[in-house]
């Protein structure tokens, strides 16, 4: 009888042995949520910006308008750093730039007057614009990232040909071989909807005057 109520109370034992470890575990489980629940991770940062080019009489500019945040609040003391990226050679950074701003264009310079006196794609020999200089890779459209954690790359078009400030105001005119080939696609031999589509585009860019892009990413750097 004895060794039966011994048996017994040790089976017992082993059940109360058992529950306990199970509630611990469901205890864990519940403070691991709340804890979840209690401390989210914060927001992912947000960087929107819009850019493009455009002219201030006869010198080409840059300009943007940024927003930084973390989803919840916009950050207006955040900075920007600008990077030209040059596909050969080394990159033209800008640090510490306002959210919004406006800068010349890279190649670009101007008198105190604000009058342009140089211009990328250009080089004075012997008091004679000739096309050519170290800034050729940021026409006719540069690669700039803006990055202010995360970054936001965008492609922006130096102002067209015909803008004022595109080029130098006595700059010499294109050769004859301009004229029997303007680099233009035969809008005769493109199907219904390419014409559609590059008529669509170029009213865009002259309802414009530049390029205006605005991209938004979120990826952390």
């Amino acid at each position: 009888m004895r060794a039966s109520v011994q048996a017994k109370d040790t089976e017992m034992k082993r059940s109360y042995a058992v529950a306990a470890v199970a509630a611990v575990a469901l205890l864990g489980s519940a403070g691991a949520a709340s804890a979840d629940e209690l401390y989210p991770p914060p927001p992912e940062p947000t960087l929107e910006v819009s850019a493009g080019s455009l002219c201030v009489g006869d010198v080409p500019y840059l300009e943007w308008e940024g927003t930084h945040g973390d989803g919840s609040k916009a950050d207006g003391d955040a900075t920007l750093t600008l990077t030209f990226l040059n596909p050969s050679g080394a990159d033209h950074v800008l640090t510490g730039q306002p959210l919004s701003g406006r800068i010349l264009w890279p190649g670009a310079a101007a008198d105190g007057d604000g009058k342009g006196t140089d211009w990328p794609g250009w080089t004075q020999v012997d008091g004679t614009w000739v096309e050519g200089d170290e800034w050729d890779w940021v026409v006719p459209t540069a690669e700039v990232e803006f990055k202010a954690s995360p970054s936001v790359v965008l492609t922006l078009a130096y102002p067209l040909p015909s803008a004022v400030c595109a080029g130098p105001p006595d700059a010499p005119p294109a050769g004859p071989e301009a004229d029997e080939d303007d680099g233009l696609p035969d809008l005769l031999g493109l199907t219904g909807n390419q014409t559609a589509g590059l008529l669509a585009g170029v009213a865009g860019l002259i309802a414009a005057g530049t390029v205006l892009v605005a991209i938004r990413r979120r990826t952390q750097h």
